[in-house]
């Protein structure tokens, strides 16, 4: 198999997690990603990195193999879970298997034995994912979850784990905002899968809130209800808030998309330390599949490099045109101080207009991975003043389909939009975690 398996260990014996940790450290397909002492951790862990495979100690120091085979079948529906126990026995085998483990290991099996079944089972699961996905149509646009008024959406199908994406630029006027707002858009309208999306507006002179014409952040300062809702406001929100809770700290727009207006005046930006936007995150991810940040045309403020570090993507906006060249050698420079590089994607905005850079000169001052294009349209800027996005408003248009390609390779839930393969069809099942990987 090509594809690399996430192992997840589960088992109170220390000795026994790093004698498999390290069994498997060079192993061709199967590799342990995540380590668990109890039930409660390995549940965590299932939950929050939906590994391809899950090896369970049937005597766990907080409750039962068997019961957290379970419960790990319920958090994460992709994984394929394994008991492993010093006693088998075809009664325990029959009561695993009505839980759904697939196989049932003993300590004294070598690795190569337990990864041919794993990667058996495994690639089973991926072609009944596959097929699955192939079936299910696209949502009609606007038909976002919050239609119901409903935060959490029940899932039909665990496709992706949880995505981070920072959205940046090395100037203004690239089109990155606009990027950001449709992805968000095209992500929402997935009402079937019951995606759940959430926009942060990191930039200083709140472009996303305006293009959703969802208000001015400065309109915050004399008592709209924006003011009660923008980033600052996240540094009060005590422990892991409940669904109603949060809901009071998100501004809704009606297309399904919750979004965390800017700071109240661009000179505040300052205010948003690395310390806030990691709380921001660290709540958002137990609500939400994908996040979106929308961050300053310029990495030079704190809030950008800050954000940069946290998040699992980082996709760069440019126009082919040789204003971005200056703007790109800075942004380079602190990219790769911060070692964020291979989580650096590009995106062109506008390549079809004239006199464009080629790709190939483009590699030269933007040189990572290329993962889209948009085209020029008229159409766009002009939804953005109707403040709705234009991949809702032209769903059939090129730049739409441009749009939905590009987040079908790392948040892949478009059906029949199928991603190239060697990159999405990996990102797909949740084979891979954050950055390039490839």
């Amino acid at each position: 198999m090509s594809e690399m398996i996430r192992l997840l260990v589960a088992d109170d014996d220390i000795n026994y997690r790093e004698e498999l940790r390290r069994a498997f450290q060079n192993h061709p397909s199967v590799r342990v990603t995540g380590l668990a002492q109890s039930g409660r951790d390995a549940l965590n862990l299932a939950r929050d990195g939906a590994p391809d495979a899950a090896l369970v100690d049937l005597g766990l120091v907080d409750m039962s193999g068997l019961e957290a085979a379970e419960q790990i079948a319920k958090v994460s529906p992709g994984t394929a879970v394994f008991i492993v126990t010093d006693a088998p026995s075809m009664e325990l085998y029959r009561r695993a298997t009505a839980l759904g483990v697939r196989q049932v290991f003993t300590k004294s099996m070598g690795t190569a034995d337990m990864a041919a079944h794993i990667e058996q089972e495994v690639e089973s699961i991926r072609d009944q994912m596959r097929r699955k996905a192939e079936e299910l149509p696209l949502a009609p646009p606007g038909s976002g979850p919050f239609r119901k008024n409903v935060l959490h959406a029940p899932k039909r199908l665990q496709t992706v784990k949880k995505v981070t994406i920072g959205v940046l630029s090395p100037k203004g006027g690239v089109g990155k905002t606009t990027t950001a707002v449709n992805m968000a858009a095209a992500a929402a309208a997935q009402a079937d899968l019951g995606v759940r999306v959430c926009l942060v507006d990191l930039n200083e002179f709140g472009c996303v809130t305006m293009q959703l014409n969802l208000g001015s952040p400065e309109r915050a300062l004399d008592g709209d209800p924006l003011a009660a809702r923008n980033i600052l406001n996240w540094q009060y929100i005590e422990g892991n808030p409940s669904r109603e809770e949060l809901e009071e700290f998100l501004v809704r727009h009606p297309d399904g998309i919750w979004v965390i207006p800017t700071v109240p005046a661009p000179e505040k930006i300052v205010e948003v330390s690395q310390q806030l936007i990691r709380k921001v995150l660290d709540i958002l991810r137990h609500h939400f599949d994908l996040i979106i940040i929308d961050l300053p045309p310029s990495i030079t403020l704190d809030v950008s490099w800050s954000t940069a570090e946290l998040v699992d993507y980082l996709f760069v906006v440019v126009t082919a045109d040789v204003q971005v060249i200056p703007g790109m050698s800075q942004l380079n420079k602190i990219l790769s101080m911060l070692n964020c590089e291979t989580k650096c994607y590009r995106l062109v905005n506008k390549y079809n207009e004239p006199e464009a850079l080629s790709m190939t000169e483009l590699d030269k001052c933007v040189p990572y991975p290329n993962l889209g294009k948009f085209p020029e349209d008229p159409g766009v800027r002009k939804a953005c003043k109707q403040g709705r996005p234009y991949v809702l408003v032209k769903p059939d248009s090129e730049y739409a389909r441009s749009i939905r390609a590009v987040l079908n390779q790392v948040f892949p839930v478009f059906a029949g939009e199928h991603p190239k393969r060697g990159f999405a069809v990996k990102r797909l099942f949740g084979f891979l975690g954050g950055g390039r990987g490839v």
